[in-house]
């Protein structure tokens, strides 16, 4: 599994990402995420999820509004 471990940690970085963002996760995936995961991983995944989001409520608000 070493050789897919450049697949394996973004996945895992967005994850950790989104049960940030929702506030959910239990105390041992927070520390395997920890253990596993560098801080670039982690704020690459939070802008990118941060930009998808606003994009996400901007396309809402227009189809609303239109």
């Amino acid at each position: 599994m070493i050789g897919c471990s450049w697949i394996k940690i973004p996945f895992q970085a967005i994850r950790a990402v989104l049960s940030g963002f929702v506030g959910i996760g239990k105390r041992g995936a927070l520390e395997r995420d920890l253990s596993a995961l560098r801080p670039q991983h982690v704020i690459i995944a939070g802008l990118l999820c941060s930009v998808l989001f606003v994009t996400g409520v901007i396309a809402v608000v227009k189809i609303i509004v239109n």
